[in-house]
């Protein structure tokens, strides 16, 4: 045969092969005799699963060209053959000039049809995704010089998972708890919407210490591939593994690699498969998977021992694999109920009536382990309480004793103690319908309020009595972990609604910090008796970074908000330990240390602020490695780009000066928090998000003088302002965003030259912050951002050279800002402090005042931004104050 008839051959079979038999022929028959008998070989080789092309037709006449041992390829040098398929072969090798065993796997010669090469492709984009301890990692790929591709893989040494449980004569216990990490990995790939399809002990390898590594994804499945549902590679299975859909050739779910573990749990405990294939065709095997239930694991163990017990030594070898006696294998009472149970759950027939996930398999093998009720076995109060006595049998002995001597002394005692327990109940219950009372109206009527225009005064009502229900609740004496952990949360969404930083709130920031701080001392309470809790250890840390968020916005105390936010990376550093693939887990820990990173610029810690934002940058990269669409993964990597960008570019945070490298990182969080809104329109919070992302962009363009794209970007931000105001003009957050962005939108257009529109844009922005001051006074943030507005309201008029209005509105600036400039204030107060005096200084000179009014002036702001200079950098636009302040202070001489 030449290759060009190969070719041909090639081409046809990937024309048929997933048609129906009968339109399989009628195409077959416009080619020749030769063509279609190659043709329908192949056909046949298909249809065996497990030998599926082992020989192609390349490699029987002679057309195989693959690699021989001691070749290099690129810089991995064959050692040897380990392991030969239809497709592909993998070789042992060796990384040049490195002693690094690896494995390369390489699509054979012959075999690189469109289909295969799309399939290898498909394979080593699966892997890719994949990154768990459980599962063999893709180190490296390429082609060769024939343009065959092939990947590297790390190279497993060890045994496959029976033969590993054998060869050290494992337990039931430990091959299940070995079981469960296996779980693990299939849970993970799962999670990253990839199906095996392929699970069975030869793809599991156990190395010398013990771990499982899950190998061969050669016939995995993307659940977001929709091109590749059907076909020749969705049949590429072993059909003794496979699941009833897989032989019946219909859509795959996670249940499918659910019921191929299930096989593989039945082998590992019962030595045997669930079925006997030995001699048996590829169509008898189909038939016994579809249509034959299983006996139970412990009943084929129990049949195995009793052939143990009446076989001689001299018993005939000749016994099928399936009464094969196993030695090794548990007592057959191990595995009676739960076990089986569980093992025959994950082999039912109907994928809906299986574990609807591996997580759910896993945790009802991990709930037998700890002597706990399962769910694979029916429900009822006796099987509860025998659950109860095994596991506590030496106790429940000891209580039966001792409480019948109470009972045999005092009658009179137990009716007491009824009556206890009845009043108890009585508390109890009516503690639950509180509960349910404050729960309902924080969870359900608030949450469906929150969105709707005007509903700011009904969230402020409700508010007010689910505080009245909770404070009844913590005051009542109870040790229930539950009821304390949901009070809790309860306090914690209180004070979110009340005055949770940078989402709608009702401007209640005291308050707010009261409740957060109750939340906090419960459930700090709580981690004495439940150290190893992570839901509360979750709970924990978003109560102190709610905390952390109110000291340092809110009150200015760095220090305090230091160490809430520290409180926060150390309990979800404890549970991203123990949730390794949580990416929810992981953004959370991203989050926090950009917010600890910008605090420690502001606290002048240079050093610290970059160490954090590294780690904030390695966290979000491990997120959205494990979820790349997770709405809140998603918005924590926006807030993170924003944050960098900033630092880059923007005057506002002391910057690098590098509006170049800004610019990239603000565009892409715009770009995500567009994609977000897309995907839900009604949410502010990501509507909000959109607007502060072009207010940041203007600060860019200002710097880079294209005043037309800064004002582009702050009208389309007072767009989505004065929506959110129109919606619920009591919305404090929603009030402030409009504000801020009338001040900003003012100020470029003071420098552009349009001082009415500024002066009418300002006077809007200083109202507003006026208001919302009034409502909340104790707020250092509302008052430094209205003594902001007054500064650029100011400048306004003394670019006008209205001088003396603009000395009016610079004193209150000046005084407002210099409330907030305390001993825990950031560097910006200071630097804000020095520019606001200078201004009122220069204002001063213009107005002919007393010399040493505004010779002082100029002293005041050069000592402010000097102490500044002296502790850390100062961007551009701050070292130009300085210069000036400096220069102001050193030539300015009033005559005596």
């Amino acid at each position: 045969m030449q290759n060009l008839e190969w070719q041909k051959i090639k081409e046809v079979f990937n024309q048929v092969c997933d048609l129906p038999i009968g339109e399989r022929e009628q195409l077959l028959k416009i080619h020749d005799d030769f063509v279609q008998k190659e043709v329908r070989n192949l056909l046949d080789s298909d249809e065996q699963a497990d030998n599926f092309i082992e020989e192609p037709a390349a490699v029987e006449l002679g057309l195989s060209q693959d690699l021989n041992i001691g070749q290099t390829i690129d810089k991995y040098k064959v050692i040897a053959l380990i392991g030969e398929g239809g497709m592909s072969n993998v070789y042992l090798a060796e990384r040049v000039g490195f002693e690094q065993k690896v494995a390369l796997k390489l699509i054979k010669r012959g075999m690189d049809t469109r289909a295969v090469l799309k399939r290898f492709k498909l394979e080593r984009q699966i892997l890719s995704r994949l990154n768990h301890p459980n599962i063999a990692k893709l180190l490296d790929g390429g082609e060769t010089p024939e343009g065959l591709p092939y990947f590297v893989l790390e190279y497993i040494e060890g045994e496959t998972i029976t033969k590993f449980c054998e060869s050290h004569q494992f337990d039931v216990y430990e091959r299940l708890e070995l079981f469960r990490k296996v779980c693990d990995a299939i849970s993970y790939a799962h999670a990253n919407l990839i199906v095996h399809r392929d699970i069975k002990p030869s793809n599991i390898i156990v190395t010398n210490d013990g771990t499982p590594k899950l190998l061969d994804f050669g016939i995995a499945k993307l659940l977001d591939n929709e091109l590749e549902n059907t076909g020749t590679f969705q049949r590429m299975f072993t059909p003794e593994y496979a699941s009833p859909e897989q032989i019946n050739d219909l859509p795959i779910t996670t249940a499918t690699d659910v019921y191929s573990l299930g096989v593989v749990l039945y082998e590992l405990l019962s030595g045997v498969r669930p079925f006997n294939s030995k001699g048996k065709s590829y169509g008898e095997i189909a038939n016994l998977v579809l249509t034959v239930e299983p006996q139970k694991p412990s009943a084929v163990v129990s049949s195995q021992w009793l052939v143990v017990r009446n076989t001689s030594e001299n018993r005939d070898e000749t016994q099928n694999e399936f009464t094969k006696p196993k030695p090794q294998n548990p007592n057959p009472k191990a595995l009676t109920g739960d076990l089986d149970n569980i093992i025959l759950k994950a082999l039912r027939k109907e994928s809906e009536s299986r574990y609807q996930s591996v997580g759910d398999f896993s945790q009802d093998i991990k709930r037998h382990l700890q002597g706990l009720p399962v769910t694979a076995t029916v429900d009822s109060k006796r099987y509860r309480l025998t659950k109860f006595v095994q596991r506590n049998k030496k106790s429940v002995a000891i209580s039966a004793f001792v409480s019948l001597l109470i009972f045999s002394l005092s009658g009179v005692a137990i009716w007491q103690g009824i009556v206890a327990t009845r009043e108890r109940n009585k508390a109890e219950r009516r503690l639950a319908e509180t509960r349910k009372i404050a729960n309902s109206l924080l969870f359900e009527i608030h949450d469906s309020l929150q969105d709707l225009p005007g509903a700011t005064k009904s969230r402020e009502l409700l508010v007010k009595k689910a505080l009245e229900y909770l404070d009844s609740i913590n005051q009542e004496s109870t040790d229930n972990p539950e009821l304390l952990k949901e009070l809790s949360i309860a306090y914690r969404k209180v004070a979110d609604i009340q005055g949770e930083p940078y989402r709608p709130n009702l401007g209640q920031t005291t308050e707010a910090l009261a409740n957060y701080l109750k939340a906090y001392e419960i459930q700090n309470n709580l981690l004495d008796k439940l150290p190893q809790d992570l839901d509360l250890r979750s709970e924990i840390a978003t109560t102190s970074k709610s905390v952390a968020r109110i000291y340092q916005l809110h009150i200015f105390n760095l220090e305090k908000a230091l160490e809430f936010f520290r409180v926060s990376q150390k309990h979800s550093e404890f549970v991203a330990v123990n949730k390794p693939n949580d990416a929810v887990v992981k953004s959370d820990l991203a989050q926090t240390y950009i917010f600890t990173s910008e605090l420690l610029n502001e606290k002048r810690d240079n050093e610290a602020s970059a160490k954090d934002r590294e780690l904030a940058i390695k966290y979000n990269d491990e997120a959205l490695q494990l979820d790349a669409e997770n709405e809140y993964v998603l918005n924590n990597g926006a807030l993170l780009f924003s944050q960098i960008g900033n630092e880059y570019g923007n005057p506002d945070y002391n910057d690098f000066g590098e509006p170049e490298k800004a610019l990239p990182l603000l565009l892409k969080s715009l770009s995500i928090r567009e994609k977000l809104h897309q995907r839900d329109s009604t949410n502010l919070t990501d509507y909000t998000n959109i607007a502060v992302s072009h207010r940041d962009l203007a600060e860019i363009y200002v710097v880079q003088n294209e005043l037309g794209k800064a004002k582009e970007s702050l009208q389309k931000a007072l767009v989505i302002h004065e929506d959110l105001a129109k919606r619920d003009s009591d919305n404090i957050v929603s009030q402030a965003g409009l504000g801020y962005c009338l001040y900003k939108l003012g100020t470029v257009l003071m420098i552009d030259g349009q001082t009415e529109e500024s002066l009418k844009l300002h006077q809007r922005a200083v109202s507003i912050y006026q208001k919302l001051y009034q409502q909340d006074p104790k707020s250092m943030a509302l008052a430094y951002t209205l003594g902001l507005s007054l500064e650029r309201f100011a400048d306004t008029y003394f670019a006008k050279k209205e001088f003396a209005k603009a000395l009016e509105i610079y004193r209150r600036s000046v005084d407002l800002i210099k409330l907030c400039n305390t001993d825990n204030s950031t560097f910006e107060t200071n630097i804000a402090q020095s520019r606001t005096t200078l201004k009122l200084g220069k204002t001063k000179q213009n107005l002919s005042q007393n010399c040493e009014s505004f010779s002082t002036d100029f002293q005041t702001a050069f000592q402010l931004i000097d102490k500044v200079k002296n502790e850390t950098r100062l961007s551009p636009t701050n070292s130009a104050i300085y210069e000036e302040a400096k220069k102001l202070a050193e030539n300015i001489k009033c005559q005596e």
